[in-house]
């Protein structure tokens, strides 16, 4: 039927009308988002009724597919851990599409209702960032688009307390495999800009090369705005935000966050492009605030619990908060922001209720320990 078939287009984010069945398998249900070059829907099984996601690429868009790079990256990472897993992809004559794991709200979403995050939410947010990062960079890819509308809780289940990274379109392979070998990427100069301004590192302003460092360093201002605007929030201009990301002090980017977070930075800046991070540093400092504060991977985060619930947890983890970074020195925590914090009006919103329970052992140390790539 003449309704059954696709809008074709040449430039734009493809339409499929509701009804669709594509690939003999998924019928669209509805429209979930669209960009520049593709479309995503929610789409069902005909046959298992089981929900998922398709996104849907024109054939004629200008600069390449960005579909067949987010594929290759999925295939690579399929079976992994905690990953958004591919079903299905094609080609057709006039789109392309893939089929994968349908996702719950974005972190951006659950951001703009929950402004500040208490340090529980925090570090656990991060372990989840740092794994899902770690199986990227494993598989010889780095994303650099880290950022929280790139970032995705489940929909049920277990999968609520997972953050799934999500949107492979920037990403780049850093290894170059040849006859079985695998060897190191060698850096580029005066590359073009690939990120988003507000979250990419101090570095990808230079237009130097990115690496696993950047992502990591992408991951700690989502970490960071969490507990408060990032210290170029009212700058606008990306030259003038990178300065500002020169300039400002880790002590000062990191003084709403724990003190481990100061450690991961310092780590950082340690690294450049050759050198691999160490996961399992990074995972150890941040448990460490969850074994301090008695924290469980299985505690709510702050988007399941009613509002006074959180606003309490959150006077909690300024405790530790000023506890901890008291003892950097010259360090003089600041009452303004702790102040202005505890009253911050947010909307509560509670999680669909689910009877699976969730693991106290999410991540282990041993998920941050191999090196698969050998460098």
């Amino acid at each position: 039927m003449l309704k059954n078939k696709p809008t074709t287009t040449t430039k734009g984010p493809q339409y499929l009308e509701k009804g669709l069945i594509v690939g003999k398998r998924w019928r669209i249900i509805d429209k979930l988002g669209e960009g520049g070059c593709g479309a995503v829907y929610k789409v069902e099984d005909i046959q298992t009724f089981a929900k998922a996601a398709l996104k849907a690429e024109s054939n004629f868009v200008e600069g390449g597919s960005v579909l067949k790079l987010e594929v290759q990256i999925l295939r690579r990472l399929e079976g992994r851990k905690y990953v958004v897993q591919l079903f299905q992809s094609a080609k057709k004559e006039t789109y392309s599409y893939m089929v994968m794991t349908l996702l719950g709200r974005s972190l951006n979403q659950l951001f703009k209702q929950y402004p500040i995050c208490t340090v529980s939410t925090q570090v656990r947010v991060g372990i989840n960032i740092l794994h899902g990062l770690k199986q990227l960079h494993e598989v010889g890819y780095i994303h650099r688009d880290v950022k929280p509308a790139n970032l995705a809780i489940g929909r049920r289940g277990q999968a609520i307390h997972i953050i799934h990274i999500l949107d492979f379109g920037l990403s780049r392979e850093y290894v170059i495999r040849n006859n079985g070998s695998v060897k190191l990427r060698k850096p580029r100069t005066n590359t073009l800009f690939r990120g988003t301004i507000r979250y990419c590192s101090a570095n990808t302003h230079t237009r130097n090369e990115q690496g696993r460092p950047d992502d990591l360093w992408s991951m700690v201002y989502v970490l960071v705005e969490m507990r408060g605007p990032l210290p170029w929030d009212n700058i606008r201009g990306k030259d003038e935000i990178g300065k500002a990301k020169f300039q400002t002090l880790d002590t000062t980017l990191c003084s709403n966050s724990p003190k481990e977070l100061l450690d991961i930075t310092t780590h950082l800046r340690t690294l450049d492009y050759y050198t691999r991070p160490n996961y399992s540093y990074i995972y150890e400092r941040l448990y460490k605030v969850m074994q301090n504060c008695n924290y469980k991977f299985s505690d709510p985060y702050d988007w399941e619990e009613p509002k006074t619930t959180t606003a309490n947890s959150i006077k909690k983890g300024l405790t530790y908060v000023s506890r901890s970074l008291s003892r950097i020195r010259h360090y003089k925590p600041s009452s303004v922001d702790i102040i202005s914090e505890s009253k911050s009006s947010r909307n509560g919103i509670a999680s669909a209720a689910t009877s699976e329970v969730v693991s106290e052992d999410l991540f282990t140390p041993a998920d941050f320990e191999s090196n698969e790539t050998g460098f």
